[in-house]
């Protein structure tokens, strides 16, 4: 059987199309005509932002079969570029009336990635730029600097709002800004146009956890630094193993015997949002996890590999009488400056 390479394991945009929100104007231009993918400018873009996409840290959820987007995307009356257009529609309604919305278009895209179909989009913020602009005065050709207010995100820039729907099940991933509707900073995208609550992301979840730990080791004098190495290096072992964060492993792993504050810990953790299921691109997280990055007090900082970390014939923290803490780096063949 042949082996995925990476570039299978990545979404791959096969159609796509473009609607301008124009807050300013308070219009939406709906595009009639696909994007032509074999246009270097239009290929080198929607490659970037197939690449951008894998950077972010999603939220995660199932959208209810009864709702408007999938009334959409589940109709056999609509064609691509209709239901793009519907969609646009829903978004222009709900952004419309929130005053900090910028101006952007929304890039709308069917995908593939493992043999799965999806829909998504991606709403591109203006940013302002300065460019020249070319203009005739008495028949001289006169070179002048304007402000450009509808520049999009270059071509490595984080995506600020996302959506992506699979076709199969109706799961889908999400990065939402947050902004006032009605009196209230919410979560516009998933509360209103969705109408759903999403997991956290893996970086909320982790912060989560990382206060309930850091209450609990407070309450019964664990190190910080020891209990965070612990939680780094349970998380990167249950996302290699069962692709989740598992909150029993975590507490197995940093308070061990100490049983009435694992129960304490996981007692925390049932009142608040976290959930185990988060990752949704394992390697990503994998590596992110693998190394131990310490900043000791002295300004020094380090970044351990998790199997080097855990060998105490390569390094080791020793607990001094005066309460300082030495490391001790052993064994180490060769020196080698990255400068």
């Amino acid at each position: 059987m042949k082996k995925q390479s990476e570039d299978d394991k990545m979404l791959k945009i096969t159609k796509a199309i473009l609607h301008i929100l124009d807050s300013d104007s308070d219009s939406l231009l709906c595009g009639q005509v696909e994007l032509d993918a074999q246009d270097y400018a239009i290929r080198t873009y929607l490659e970037s932002v197939e690449k951008r996409i894998e950077k972010l840290d999603p939220k995660v959820g199932k959208l209810d079969p009864a709702s408007d987007i999938v009334k959409v995307l589940s109709s056999s009356e609509l064609n691509f570029i209709e239901q793009t257009s519907e969609i646009a529609q829903l978004f222009f309604q709900l952004t419309r009336a929130i005053e900090e919305a910028p101006s952007g278009d929304l890039l709308c895209f069917e995908a593939e990635k493992m043999e799965e179909k999806y829909f998504g989009f991606v709403k591109l913020n203006y940013k302002p730029q300065y460019t020249h602009y070319v203009d005739y005065v008495d028949d001289k050709m006169s070179n002048n600097i304007i402000l450009n207010k509808a520049i999009f995100p270059g071509l490595t820039q984080k995506l600020d709002e996302f959506l992506l729907i699979s076709y199969d099940d109706f799961s889908f991933e999400l990065v939402e800004k947050k902004y006032v509707v009605d009196g209230e900073k919410i979560d516009y995208i998933s509360e209103k146009m969705l109408q759903t609550i999403p997991t956290p992301t893996v970086t909320e979840n982790i912060s989560i956890m990382k206060k309930a730990i850091k209450k609990v080791a407070d309450k019964y004098n664990e190190e910080k630094f020891v209990s965070m190495s612990n939680v780094q290096e349970a998380v990167y072992e249950s996302i290699e193993a069962e692709g989740v964060i598992s909150k029993e492993l975590v507490a197995d792993k940093v308070f061990e015997d100490n049983h009435s504050a694992k129960q304490e810990y996981l007692e925390i953790m049932e009142q608040t949002r976290f959930d185990e299921k988060a990752p949704v691109n394992v390697p990503k997280y994998e590596k992110k996890y693998r190394n131990q990055k310490l900043k000791l007090a002295n300004g020094i900082e380090m970044s351990i590999p998790l199997d080097v970390y855990k060998n105490k014939e390569l390094i080791e923290f020793i607990n001094n009488p005066d309460g300082t803490i030495s490391v001790m780096i052993k064994n180490v063949d060769e020196i080698v400056n990255k400068f």
